[in-house]
């Protein structure tokens, strides 16, 4: 099983290098406890589920981010410094589709959409294009680990397991 300590730690380690290269990582202000909190409900309310407990881990690091073309959503949507989705808010647009609510969407790469799948719960990876589930995970950070890996988003990868 995929520790999501590894992967925070490695995402960590990222964002480290590229403030040293770039003056500027892609880690965003960890999600305030009154964030978490108001995310929760607003879960409940609109989501019908509660949310991964490794998700909330990571939005304790950082409120979502993008890197190398993976994003995660955060509480809220953000404009600065980049734009990136609020989970809530990105799946009641998704939701306008039938099809889509059997997701839950955590976020995405340019291939791939990281999800929960509601009716075999489950996480998913899907097929960007074609919403077609390609693996299963029993946890969001083995998801998120699998991405990471497939699409090569850090360097050294952060587990092999």
């Amino acid at each position: 099983m995929t520790d999501i300590n590894q992967i925070l730690t490695s995402l960590k380690r990222k964002n480290s290098e590229e403030i040293q290269t770039y003056e500027e990582g892609f880690l965003l202000a960890p999600a305030s406890p009154q964030a978490l909190e108001q995310l929760t409900t607003l879960s409940e309310k609109y989501l019908k589920q509660p949310l991964s407990p490794e998700y909330v881990e990571c939005l304790q690091l950082s409120d979502g981010f993008s890197l190398n073309g993976l994003n995660i959503y955060g509480t809220t949507e953000k404009l600065d410094p980049y734009f990136l989705p609020g989970i809530v808010q990105v799946n009641l647009a998704f939701w306008q589709e039938d099809f889509h609510r059997q997701y839950i969407y955590y976020g995405d790469e340019s291939q791939y959409r990281l999800a929960f799948d509601i009716k075999n719960k489950k996480y998913v990876c899907l097929d960007q294009n074609k919403h077609k589930a390609l693996q299963f995970f029993d946890s969001f950070g083995q998801l998120l680990n699998a991405v990471i890996i497939e699409a090569r988003i850090l360097n050294p990868l952060p587990f092999f397991g």
